[in-house]
């Protein structure tokens, strides 16, 4: 067991080794860069949407942060789910957030006008 551990420890402290990790970040930032724009532009595209559907709803710009929360989290949850178990997460989203007090059928909205996730039973 304390072989393991010795194991483990050497292991961490060859790949923390502050100028291996420059290195291997060097080679890698170019990539990393990429998907970063990519994934900025993504997010923006979504709280575009989101941003139409409120002021569609003739919502107060107070309430906009919130409801813009809302989308990124479904947005986050879409990025790595599917599914019947996407449309169960972004339930769970939408009661909490109808719980801290937004609207539901505007919560509703952002999510099938802005977001394109189906409702339960749209599966």
């Amino acid at each position: 067991m304390a072989k393991s551990l010795l194991k483990r420890l050497e292991w961490w402290l060859a790949k923390t080794e502050p100028d291996m990790v420059h290195q291997r970040l060097k080679a890698l930032r170019e990539a990393m860069r990429r998907h970063y724009e990519a994934e900025q532009a993504a997010l923006w595209e979504v709280e575009t949407r989101v941003r139409q559907v409120l002021h569609s709803a003739d919502l107060p710009s107070i309430l906009y942060p919130f409801y813009l929360d809302f989308g990124r989290e479904v947005f986050a949850r879409k990025r790595r789910l599917a599914g019947s178990s996407l449309v169960r997460e972004v339930r769970v989203l939408l009661e909490k957030w109808v719980l801290r007090g937004l609207d539901r059928e505007l919560l509703n909205r952002v999510r099938d006008g802005a977001l394109s996730v189906p409702g339960p039973g749209e599966e």
